[in-house]
């Protein structure tokens, strides 16, 4: 991943985290999205009642440099559509939740134009239904075999050094470095016992969907370079093509190119599948057969009124 055609480096880049601006901004975002607090019981209400105090300290402890992020609170929770499967969401304290948003606020907008336009998740002004209807118009052009892949741990098992040199291409600033660092390597706290992470970015934490757009963004150009219809929604993605031969090449490049980024295929949830016997993407079911038709029409023009949840079956 590079700045390709920018020729431009930022250098200097903690002083906007740590702006006071920034952390009230941080701060507002953390309080809006509720949730939990972390290791320290301290809730958002409670933190509330001391929030001037807090992003003072903040601001200090960023400024000189002494600032440590507190272990992640992790729970399992079940899987969606998997209720006997559990993963684990980590829950950070929510100063440091604060900290997170604030390296995010600045982080985005150096790494967004650099993102592909086959990644949908976790992007400003980007949805599932956008990824939907790319899908959908990919299969009225006759793209009906499907590569439905299935990364095996994806948030457990990013590689930190990588990571962390993708964002030293467009970011020189040791102190962000340095951040990142101590945010990847903050450890969790489950049943009363502090656990390292020596790899991997917490589900749960702020940051954590910016990353892996970040460490992903080398497989989406990869992909898409070679001519193939990638969509992508954080660590969920698919491949739509015309020929079966055309489904299993795109799965042994897909293969190749994220095993040089540390990362594996799930060999039981990975597969190449046609139309007419369904796949399953972002809550959605698609399948040729009897049931709802979705007009062209209508998955460009009234993409709001399509639920999440809903199954639709395209004709």
């Amino acid at each position: 991943m590079t700045a390709e055609g920018t020729g431009r480096k930022v250098h200097s880049l903690i002083d906007k985290v740590y702006h006071r601006t920034n952390l009230e901004m941080a701060w507002e975002s953390v309080k809006a999205n509720g949730g939990s607090g972390g290791i320290d019981k301290v809730t958002i209400p409670a933190f509330q009642t001391v929030a001037e105090i807090e992003l003072d300290r903040l601001h200090e402890e960023l400024k000189q440099g002494t600032y440590r992020p507190m272990p992640v609170r992790r729970i399992l929770i079940p899987k969606k559509g998997k209720p006997n499967e559990k993963r684990p969401l980590g829950i950070p304290a929510i100063r440091d939740r604060v900290c997170q948003q604030a390296l995010k606020n600045r982080l985005e907008p150096i790494f967004e134009p650099l993102f592909s336009e086959c990644s949908f998740g976790y992007r400003p002004g980007r949805s599932t239904h956008q990824a939907m209807r790319k899908i959908y118009r990919e299969l009225m052009d006759g793209c009906e075999w499907i590569v439905d892949a299935d990364l095996r741990d994806f948030f457990g098992t990013v590689h930190h050094e990588p990571l962390i040199d993708m964002i030293a291409e467009q970011v020189s600033d040791g102190r962000i470095l340095k951040l990142v660092r101590q945010m990847l390597e903050a450890g969790y706290m489950e049943s009363g016992k502090k656990y390292a992470t020596p790899s991997g970015t917490p589900q749960g934490s702020v940051v954590s969907p910016l990353f892996s757009n970040i460490y992903l963004n080398q497989f989406d150009h990869e992909m898409t370079s070679r001519g193939y219809r990638l969509t992508r929604f954080a660590d969920d993605w698919v491949v739509l093509c015309k020929t079966q031969v055309e489904a299993a090449q795109a799965l042994r490049d897909a293969r190749m190119i994220l095993e040089s980024l540390g990362l594996t295929l799930h060999p039981d949830k990975t597969k190449i599948t046609h139309i007419k016997w369904g796949f399953e993407f972002l809550g959605y079911k698609l399948k040729r057969g009897k049931g709802l038709s979705l007009s062209r029409e209508k998955v460009k023009k009234q993409p709001k009124c399509l639920s999440q949840r809903q199954v639709h079956s395209i004709v």
